[in-house]
């Protein structure tokens, strides 16, 4: 199961998005989570928090979904953080992938919001290649 917390005044810095995921992200539930990614990377923001913190197995379909947003908030000039602390099924995806090196990962969403990149690197979103 996923949400979607867009980031306001009050609730969050702005230019933070914030998607929650928890319990077991198998196929079918991958493929909410990627459309909350999705949603999260139109408006896009500076800094993408993905709290994992709750989530107990990923397979490879939700690796792919964020490897995918890491490129899109990169090409961006924004970051996506993934927000543990992990639990030991999904360290073992991501280490198994190599993704730990490639991947921003905080100890939890606290410390991945304070990880937001400088504001004058934040690049206009590119048109959609036709």
């Amino acid at each position: 199961m996923t949400d979607h917390t867009p980031g306001a005044a009050g609730a969050a810095p702005v230019g933070v998005e914030t998607v929650r995921a928890r319990g077991e992200l198998d196929w079918e539930d991958a493929q909410d989570f990627v459309r909350r990614l999705a949603a999260a990377l139109d408006r896009p923001p500076r800094l993408l928090v993905v709290d994992f913190a709750e989530v107990t197995f990923a397979d490879s379909s939700v690796l792919q979904g964020l490897l995918e947003a890491h490129r899109r908030m990169a090409e961006a000039g924004g970051r996506l953080v993934l927000a543990g602390p992990l639990r030991e099924p999904v360290r073992r995806l991501l280490d198994l992938a190599s993704a730990t090196g490639y991947l921003h990962i905080a100890a939890d969403a606290d410390a991945a919001a304070r990880c937001a990149p400088d504001p004058s690197a934040l690049r206009p979103p590119r048109s959609p290649r036709a």
